[in-house]
């Protein structure tokens, strides 16, 4: 089995945890409003994929070939 796949399991799970964390304690600060608080969650919703893309594809690359 490949290292590298239950390592990047552990590494979205936790950074997902500790990103739930950071949003909702920033959505103190976000003004009282809707349109803001939709904007808000909306881009927070969608922010959390490029990391976890970067460590998927991270996870799939094969150590043994050279990319230039």
């Amino acid at each position: 089995m490949r290292w590298r796949s239950p390592l990047a399991g552990l590494v979205i799970i936790a950074g997902l945890v500790l990103y739930v964390v950071a949003v909702v304690t920033l959505a103190d600060f976000v003004p009282d409003h809707g349109l803001v608080e939709t904007l808000y969650y909306v881009v927070a919703g969608v922010v959390w994929i490029w990391p976890a893309v970067s460590v998927i594809g991270w996870a799939r690359r094969d150590p043994g070939s050279e990319q230039a």
